[in-house]
């Protein structure tokens, strides 16, 4: 009984005021993240123009945003993945513009995270190779605060992956990055972390980080992604709650940022 007593206490000691265990070693907090200047064009180049209001582009992501954010507040939604059934469908573009503009609305803010580990796209899109990325941070090799970046817009945190890395599932199981989005979910209810999931067809890593996260919303390629393509990808989300699906490389008359995930599945079914 003496033993246990012993055990309560000490367990009462590792626990701060705050409810917080000692054991958690970082806080979600933007604000003292280094400042990354990304040009102007540098984003454009790469299609990142939510942020570019002389775009035209830049409307269909703020409407975009406008539904996601509806969506995930009537849900208590925070943690938000972006596939696509294959590489080139444009989750990567869809990832950093949908970001950008929630950072931009003037109630939230916005973590974007690599999650696909086999490239380096997101370090690619704003020109900046950290010296220590997400793989780091899962490895216990980096700190949060030494892998999160702010490329320019106040409430736009960005975790980049350095290198390619290969066995990437097993990575994205491990317990820091865990613990990160069990961190997002409590610390800030104004955020919205959006994870930029490799593509469905090329490993498991997002079906198995997908079953981690509140919802995913899928990219399309109106000219690529066939009909069987699409079916097999939602196959593989099953249980996953699919917030949408964004038809990307679509004519204006296509509905470019259209959200409603049962227009396409009934577009792509059998007559």
């Amino acid at each position: 009984m003496e033993r246990m007593k012993e055990t309560i206490k000490l367990a009462e000691k590792r626990v701060n005021h705050s409810g917080k265990n000692e054991g958690d070693a970082f806080d979600i907090d933007m604000r003292g993240a280094p400042n990354v200047r990304v040009p102007s064009s540098q984003l454009e180049e790469h299609r990142v123009v939510a942020g570019i209001l002389t775009n035209p582009v830049s409307e269909y992501y703020r409407v975009l945003r406008t539904k996601i954010l509806r969506i995930m507040a009537q849900n208590n939604w925070r943690l938000l993945g972006v596939t696509g059934p294959t590489p080139s469908s444009g989750k990567t573009v869809t990832s950093a513009n949908l970001a950008v503009a929630i950072a931009m609305e003037p109630n939230h803010s916005a973590l974007l995270i690599d999650a696909d580990l086999r490239k380096v796209s997101l370090s690619e899109m704003f020109g900046v190779t950290p010296r220590k990325g997400i793989c780091e941070f899962v490895a216990g090799k980096a700190s949060f605060d030494e892998i999160l970046l702010r490329p320019g817009l106040e409430k736009l945190g960005v975790i980049m992956n350095n290198r390619p890395r290969y066995g990437s599932s097993d990575l994205l199981m491990r317990k820091p990055l865990h613990d990160l989005m069990r961190k997002i979910k409590q610390e800030d209810e104004n955020m919205i972390a959006i994870f930029d999931l490799p593509p469905v067809f090329v490993g498991d890593d997002a079906i198995a980080l997908s079953a981690h996260l509140d919802a995913v919303l899928l990219v399309i390629d109106s000219g690529k992604t066939t009909k069987q393509q699409l079916t097999n990808c939602l196959a593989q989300l099953n249980g996953v709650n699919i917030i949408g699906c964004v038809l990307n490389n679509a004519s204006e008359e296509d509905c470019a940022a259209q959200l409603d995930v049962n227009y396409y599945r009934s577009m792509y079914s059998e007559e």
